[in-house]
């Protein structure tokens, strides 16, 4: 009898018989399994501040920024150093009333001709960012903003728990429509 190796499976033969091997042969890494693009992960309390980071995503095929409150510098939500991943951390802004933070998607349209949408110059305001909001944002003219996720904390002065709230799950394609004066609208949707 002769044995194949087909799809989800691999075997090994002798002759003491054989074996099937039905484990993945590319398992994730622990911690890895139930990640998704703009997945928030809270980091946790430093000090009196909360933070999180976030699995990289894009927007029509641009990978945003986030300010990292390590390096102090605005990095690709993909850092990599020496070829090993090492996700920025974001801080949370918490609204000192309602304790709430807000984890948006902030991109605006190149400011000169052809006026893409998003920006796709890394040095440009308009360039895809992620940021941390106390209260809830409304899109402009400048800026269109999806929501990611939000935070219920425990505290706004010394944040040690929360309640996570993820709103978005994927990779996402946008639009920006602007006509006459009215207000830009922005569409987006799941890639």
């Amino acid at each position: 009898m002769k044995i194949q190796p087909g799809v989800g499976y691999t075997f090994d033969s002798s002759s003491k018989g054989f074996t099937l091997d039905t484990s993945d042969p590319f398992p994730s890494p622990d911690g890895q399994k139930n990640n998704h693009p703009f997945k928030v992960l809270a980091v946790g309390p430093v000090g009196s501040n909360f933070r999180y980071q976030i699995v990289s995503g894009t927007i029509n095929n641009l990978v945003p920024e986030i300010d990292d409150i390590i390096s102090g510098v605005e990095v690709l939500l993909d850092k990599t150093t020496s070829g090993v991943p090492t996700p920025p951390t974001g801080q949370l802004s918490i609204n000192t009333s309602t304790k709430e933070s807000w984890i948006y998607l902030r991109s605006g349209a190149e400011t000169t001709s052809p006026y893409a949408y998003p920006d796709t110059s890394v040095s440009n305001a308009g360039y895809p960012k992620v940021i941390s909001s106390d209260v809830e944002l409304t899109d402009s003219d400048t800026y269109g903003y999806i929501l990611i996720a939000k935070f219920d904390m425990d505290s706004a002065t010394a944040p040690t728990t929360g309640a996570l709230y993820q709103y978005v799950s994927s990779s996402l394609w946008a639009d920006r429509i602007k006509l006459g004066t009215t207000t830009a609208k922005y569409y987006y949707a799941r890639i």
